[in-house]
């Protein structure tokens, strides 16, 4: 029956697949239709795949006869913020403020410009509870969720990739003993998945099958759409070593291109590896599977198998779900390695997953808030419509009745202002605890802000050919502290005031990278982080002119081992902090 359907939907950037499912008798899953659709393009290139994908999207939702039906969506992890965080343990009336306060730490944007959500793991009697947080930008998961509701099904909100091929590598993998390491390559992501007993990481990457198109590309000459064609149908990894080339060299080119762009992957994998083993005391994994659409690449499982040493095999999403005979064998067998999402999502909609957590847009958030107050808005009707027509009833009857209720009003007008007073007083109560709490979200910041600005300056210095003597904090163009030896602001006589720059001096050392070039290109590399989408920047500086806070000498003369330079970093409003005489 139609109510027993389980529909899901996975929105990615280059791919679009959706299905139908069903649970079997013995709680276990079965696929009752598949329906996938692909498109080439440049995944960067917004508004084409916006188009391509609203298409496709349209599409599916005709060919699986689901139009009007309601379910979640799962998207990629491109736009999702994933953190692990380690928290004492609990009490479950404090559980909420907690991790929002975690949230608007680990989180660089504001948290009301984000849809979040979270899941705490481990066991109640723990010391330490880990938290998994998610969280996206609520303009970015709007335009999503605009476009689901658009192929003509109602959203539910909407689920994250990497959480959805965790279950499903649950279900379908849950007897595999120790560490295991799930890889899904996508589109313009690699999302790194740990599952061991019952823990679980996730690390993702910005590297993607996108990044080996663009190589091949770059490489060639091709646009992005027939280098992605060539990648698809001639595409290979180089097996290297003794292994001979392809007897047509440009496909020997290809593959030579593809093995390099995974090269650069399984560094990534191996960072990742050593973190989990370090920082998240896991072990190494002694089982490597690959998910996602380049992982059809040949021989990409040899190349792993050698790179890591490490038996590696293809992902199988229904390893454990039974697959209807109406569905197209074919494109399940070829395609199963990169449909966990679809399975994982299921899992999760029939309640039955060890991670569950959701993105709600706003305006589902909205409509849900609105069921909850149907019941209590349609007694309020109800019982004003009775009202009316009893008050009605009663002055028809004669005036002392209506001067009688009259009377009554006033005495219920009076209870309530005495419970509207107390309202006020605890508002006015509330607004002192923030304030107290003010100066502890202020001590966390101040806790790493420091390292903070010293990782970032430090990480874009170019060896020891440059290097700082002075960081000095500004508050409106003047140093928070009068000189070196003092312990005073000196800030028009005020007791707090504002960090809004650095004053950053220095000297720089002859090179062979063009003299005092080196400090311009200092400062190109941190005004290139204020320019980059992502928003790793930590100082203001895009639109900047280099002119305008770099004095450097030159050093023309050679007269002197080191020469000097000075530059003022502005910070943007995220990053300012309060300092305190």
């Amino acid at each position: 029956m139609a109510e027993d359907r389980i529909i899901t939907l996975n929105v990615g950037s280059q791919q679009i697949t959706g299905a139908v499912f069903s649970k079997t008798a013995g709680g276990g899953l079965r696929l009752d239709r598949l329906e996938r659709r692909e498109f080439i393009g440049d995944p960067a290139e917004s508004e084409v795949r916006d188009s391509q994908g609203a298409a496709a999207l349209k599409e599916i939702v005709s060919s699986l006869k689901i139009k009007g039906a309601k379910t979640t969506y799962v998207v990629s992890s491109f736009p999702v913020l994933m953190k692990f965080a380690s928290l004492p343990a609990l009490d479950g009336e404090q559980v909420d403020q907690i991790v929002e306060f975690e949230a608007q730490q680990q989180v660089p944007y504001p948290i009301n410009e984000v849809v979040w959500g979270y899941q705490l793991m481990g066991e109640p009697d723990d010391i330490e509870v880990e938290v998994v947080l998610a969280a996206v930008k609520s303009d970015e998961l709007n335009e999503i969720d605009e476009m689901v509701n658009a192929s003509g099904v109602s959203s539910l909100g909407a689920e994250i990739s990497p959480i959805t091929l965790y279950n499903a590598l649950r279900f379908n993998y849950s007897d595999l003993e120790g560490a295991t390491l799930l890889v899904d390559i996508g589109a313009r992501t690699t999302d790194m998945i740990f599952m061991e007993d019952g823990k679980v990481f996730i690390r993702t990457v910005k590297i993607g099958g996108a990044d080996i198109t663009r190589a091949i590309a770059k490489e060639f000459g091709n646009d992005f759409g027939a280098s992605e064609f060539k990648k698809v149908a001639d595409g290979f990894v180089a097996l290297g070593g003794a292994y001979a080339d392809h007897e047509d060299p440009e496909i020997a080119g290809i593959s030579k291109v593809v093995r390099n762009s995974l090269t650069r992957l399984h560094s990534e994998i191996m960072r990742t590896i050593n973190f989990y083993r370090s920082q998240q005391s896991g072990s190494a994994p002694s089982f490597v599977l690959l998910s996602g659409a380049s992982a059809s690449l040949p021989f990409i499982r040899e190349f792993f198998a050698e790179k890591l040493s490490l038996p590696v095999d293809h992902f199988n999403a229904f390893r454990n779900v039974t697959v209807d005979g109406s569905v197209d064998a074919g494109m399940v067998q070829s395609s199963a390695h990169s449909l966990g999402e679809l399975v994982g999502s299921a899992l999760a909609q029939i309640g039955d997953v060890p991670v569950d957590i959701e993105l709600i847009p706003e305006s589902v958030q909205s409509s849900k808030d609105l069921q909850k107050k149907k019941p209590a808005l349609i007694i309020a009707v109800a019982a004003l419509a009775v009202f009316l027509g009893g008050l009605g009833f009663y002055f028809q009857q004669a005036s002392k009745v209506a001067f009688s209720k009259g009377d009554a009003i006033e005495r219920k007008a009076s209870d309530l202002k005495k419970y509207n007073d107390e309202i006020d007083d605890l508002k006015d109560g509330i607004e002192k605890v923030n304030a107290q709490k003010s100066p502890y979200v202020d001590a966390v910041k101040h806790r790493v802000y420091w390292v903070q600005v010293f990782k970032k300056l430090a990480a874009k210095m170019d060896g020891d050919i440059i290097f700082m003597t002075v960081i000095e904090p500004l508050a409106n163009g003047v140093p928070v502290i009068a000189d070196q030896d003092s312990d005073l602001l000196d800030v028009s006589g005020s007791v707090d005031a504002t960090i809004d720059a650095f004053s950053i001096e220095g000297l720089w050392r002859e090179n062979a990278s063009g003299g005092s070039k080196v400090v311009t290109d200092y400062f190109n590399r941190l005004k290139a982080d204020s320019e980059d989408p992502a928003g790793n920047a930590f100082f203001a500086l895009e639109g900047v002119d280099i002119g305008q806070i770099i004095e450097v000498d030159a050093g023309t003369s050679d007269d002197r081992y080191a020469y000097p330079f000075k530059m003022k970093l502005p910070l943007p409003d995220e990053n300012k902090v309060k300092f305190t005489k």
